[in-house]
């Protein structure tokens, strides 16, 4: 599946004001993915999970998300996931190993 990123700048190092450049990231990541998804809306982030990273910059910080649908077969695939997958059967699950079973 396709991963949508996003970033916003926060005017100080506060963590008080990363919030609002959090929520502003946060909007255009999900207009990133309604480009791909009209019908996509906030209501799909729920149980999601969003990776936040927050980076120091000169005066402040900067915030960037990245958010790769999860259980949504009709998010689009990045170009990585669209190679075929070749099953050998060396990978047969175990019943009670932790593997599928």
């Amino acid at each position: 599946m396709v991963t949508y990123r996003a970033m916003e700048h926060a005017s100080s190092k506060d963590p008080h004001d990363w919030g609002r450049a959090m929520a502003v990231a946060l909007k255009r990541l999900l207009e990133s993915a309604q480009a791909d998804r009209s019908y996509l809306d906030h209501q799909h982030l729920i149980d999601q999970d969003i990776v936040m990273r927050i980076e120091a910059e000169e005066g402040g910080a900067c915030v960037h998300l990245s958010w790769r649908p999860q259980n949504q077969e009709d998010a689009p695939q990045d170009d990585d996931d669209r190679a075929p997958v070749v099953d050998d059967g060396a990978s047969e699950a175990v019943e009670g190993s932790g593997r599928g079973g």
